[in-house]
């Protein structure tokens, strides 16, 4: 393997772990949270459900709080999955604040569309209930990827 592909790969993989790490923010005092919290999914629709967790607070329970649900207490270092309100907005982003022994911290929790179209359009297999904008980012989309393989096997043959 030569070093322009590991460099690759290395480059790629911090983008993808930097996505999927979950953000928090400063608390009120201006010193980061001393806990680990996460939202997952961190984009959902109305109605659909989240889970959220805490790890490493010594107190007995987190207390989690939403525009886009009611509050939460995390016992113990156990998850829990709560519903968003079927009425929150879609495509606001709504902080989630986790709560701690006084140490606070959050993450976002983006609201999509409503998940009704789209598992519309996988049950009945047509693609007529996506919009133009959905169309496009899909074929992009496939279409990068094709042509990172392409460019891979290329190299690897020539290389």
């Amino acid at each position: 393997m030569r070093l322009t592909s590991v460099g690759s790969a290395a480059l790629l993989s911090a983008a993808v772990l930097s996505l999927a790490a979950p953000a928090a923010t400063a608390d009120g005092d201006g010193g980061p949270a001393s806990f680990g919290f996460t939202v997952s999914p961190r984009s959902v629709a109305p109605g659909e459900t989240v889970t959220l967790a805490a790890s490493g607070c010594r107190a007995p329970g987190v207390s989690v709080s939403s525009g886009a649900f009611g509050p939460v207490t995390l016992r113990h270092g156990h998850p829990a999955t709560v519903v968003v309100d079927p009425d929150a907005k879609a495509g606001k982003r709504y902080e989630v604040t986790f709560a701690c022994a006084g140490r606070k911290g959050s993450a976002p929790l983006l609201l999509s569309g409503t998940p009704d179209k789209r598992i519309r359009a996988v049950l009945s297999g047509s693609l007529t209930d996506l919009d133009t904008t959905e169309l496009v980012a899909g074929g992009v989309l496939i279409a990068a990827a094709l042509g990172g393989v392409l460019h891979l096997r290329r190299r690897a043959t020539h290389g």
